[in-house]
């Protein structure tokens, strides 16, 4: 080979971006949408409390803009609490799969005390009482490691294990359906879920198949605001910013006497979704939280 040849350029670039937990997990749900694969959390052992989220760009005409934006949102997170803290790198990665890279790290794992989440491409090993979740998120959130969707997952166990889940429930923003066919594979009878993304409608199908639960999910693009149904049960783990702007249309979805599980949101924006669903007449039932995150359940 000649020395002097020029050097083929990057097919990858990889994005490594370091932060406090609740920072770095959000991060991840920007990236997995950004770059349209998984991420990997890498949890240092050094002391700091931080995590580094690593994700992967395919070269094509749209990656100086998604750089661009990747160093936009990084110098976001700079300049907010615990700023300081964030770091972003880049490296030119060759010709490899690095967009499948993170399916190594994507292992079956137990979420809640019965709900295991395995990949497709991993077979679970149940224990007794145990049911097994397969689920491949595709371009999709939602794979059980985040732990927004954790406490949504351990809220429906406790519903299961209590009383038992209702007929009908709503998942606003579904992902991946992770929480749809958890609440299936609890008991539930039908599951409707919609998604402004049809990458997330895509994904939902394609795990009721690997599911064998398609007959009890309805998935689809349809707006809040056209679904005329009111359900029992209904979930939303999405952003803090989008619970309360959808305040109003998500109470008017819950059947009278029904529960309403809202999850997405840090610990500290709990009081101003209180408040705003406190103006709907809902209040708090139980509260529940992990790494920052939290969970609300009112009614």
């Amino acid at each position: 080979m000649n020395p002097h040849s020029p050097q083929p350029p990057a097919a990858w670039l990889e994005i490594r971006l370091s932060a406090p937990a609740p920072i770095a997990e959000a991060a991840a749900d920007l990236l997995t949408a950004l770059t349209g694969h998984g991420v990997i959390l890498d949890e240092p052992d050094d002391g700091r409390g931080l995590v580094a989220v690593r994700a992967f760009l395919e070269a094509g005409p749209e990656m100086g803009a998604q750089r661009s934006q990747v160093e936009l949102y990084a110098r976001q997170l700079a300049s907010g609490p615990d700023g300081d803290a964030v770091s972003l790198e880049f490296a030119d990665l060759p010709a490899e799969d690095w967009g499948g890279a993170w399916k190594r790290y994507f292992h079956p794992r137990l979420v809640t005390q019965r709900l295991i989440v395995a990949p497709p491409w991993e077979q679970a090993q149940p224990g007794e009482g145990q049911v097994v979740l397969v689920i491949d998120p595709g371009q999709a959130f939602g794979t059980g490691q985040h732990q927004s969707t954790q406490l949504v997952l351990r809220r429906l166990e406790r519903l299961a294990d209590r009383a038992g889940l209702p007929a009908n429930l709503l998942d606003v923003g579904c992902g991946s359906g992770i929480l749809s066919l958890a609440a299936l594979k609890f008991g539930a009878g039908r599951a409707v879920g919609i998604d402004l993304e049809p990458e997330a409608v895509a994904a939902s199908r394609a795990n009721a198949e690997l599911n064998r639960l398609r007959h009890g999910l309805e998935v689809s693009l349809t707006p809040l605001a056209e679904i005329e149904e009111r359900f029992p049960l209904v979930l939303a783990n999405i952003t803090a910013m989008e619970l309360c702007g959808l305040a109003e249309q998500l109470a008017a979805h819950l059947a009278p006497g029904g529960e309403l599980v809202l999850s997405g949101l840090l610990v500290d924006q709990i009081p101003k979704v209180l408040a705003d669903f406190a103006g709907q007449g809902l209040d708090l039932k139980e509260q529940d939280s992990l790494a920052g995150w939290a969970s609300l359940v009112l009614a």
